[in-house]
């Protein structure tokens, strides 16, 4: 019988040992890989989530932002007190009636308490004063008589006061009116004016604007609403960085807050308390940790 060449017995011994610390380099690297994509982003800098709406990550894929404009008669307020919170939609004079709403359950339900015995036309600006108290700033009657209207009954009665109209914050064509001192807007028709212990903030044509010592300075882009408390100013902003609405603050170098799902053409309204942001936009009321 013939003997089987040596050759065919197998590959040499020296080519075995490269394959051998080929594959080894090979499989190396692909753990080193899965390690790498099984690493999360830092915890710390997650958006954090709301307690009642899905939060999304921003997305670096989401579409351009759409150009923001004046909500008019659809423009809305929020305010929130210890345990009340009170909403409101502009309304305009001559046209679409503002309704104010009052809540005792955080959101769940809401109490229509429109003053319509007073002849509201036009909802200018709305604060929570205390726990059974708030005041809107309002347009009454034919004439559009600006007033201060304050209720003590959680929304029951409401009368207008000179004297806390006098000290009010709000808006009347392009100005913007501060403890009765009116200031030239840098727009002919500015809206979302929001002030708390002196501080101003307004919106033209979705930029923001602070306003103090007769001076009103941008201070952000893309605005579609904002609140203040303790000298700090919040907003809900459209970004292609964020597929809805990204809350971020204008007057501190932090991360943003969170980007919220939502519809971003649509009015939005934000209210802060010490420790959240509150955003009503369609139907829904997201809470969000600051």
């Amino acid at each position: 019988m013939a003997r089987r060449s040596r050759a065919r017995r197998g590959l040499p011994s020296v080519v075995v040992a490269v394959l051998v610390v080929a594959l080894t380099a090979g499989v190396g690297g692909l753990v080193v890989l899965a390690l790498q994509r099984t690493q999360g982003v830092d915890p710390e800098r997650v958006a954090r989530p709301s307690t009642s709406l899905p939060v999304d990550s921003p997305s670096p894929t989401a579409s351009a932002a759409p150009a923001v404009t004046a909500p008019a008669a659809a423009e809305r307020y929020l305010a929130a007190g210890a345990d009340i919170l009170w909403r409101a939609t502009a309304g305009a004079c001559g046209g679409e009636a503002p309704v104010i709403e009052r809540s005792d359950d955080d959101g769940t339900t809401w109490t229509d308490e429109t003053p319509r015995y007073r002849d509201i036309a036009q909802v200018r600006a709305l604060r929570s004063v205390a726990d059974t108290q708030a005041t809107a700033v309002a347009d009454v009657g034919e004439d559009c008589e600006t007033q201060a209207l304050r209720t003590f009954t959680d929304g029951a009665f409401w009368s207008p006061y000179d004297d806390v109209l006098a000290r009010s914050d709000y808006l009347v064509g392009a100005d913007v009116v501060i403890d009765g001192d009116p200031l030239a807007a840098p727009c002919p028709a500015p809206w979302g004016l929001r002030s708390s212990a002196g501080t101003v903030a307004f919106l033209c044509d979705g930029t923001a604007y602070a306003a103090a010592d007769g001076e009103t300075t941008a201070i952000g882009a893309d605005v579609v609403a904002l609140d203040t408390l303790d000298g700090e100013i919040i907003a809900a902003t459209r970004t292609p960085d964020c597929d809805g609405l990204l809350l971020t603050s204008l007057t501190s170098d932090t991360d943003p807050l969170a980007c919220v799902t939502a519809d971003a053409a649509a009015p939005a309204a934000l209210a802060l308390t010490p420790d959240t942001v509150l955003l009503w936009t369609g139907d829904d009321l997201t809470t969000v940790p600051r």
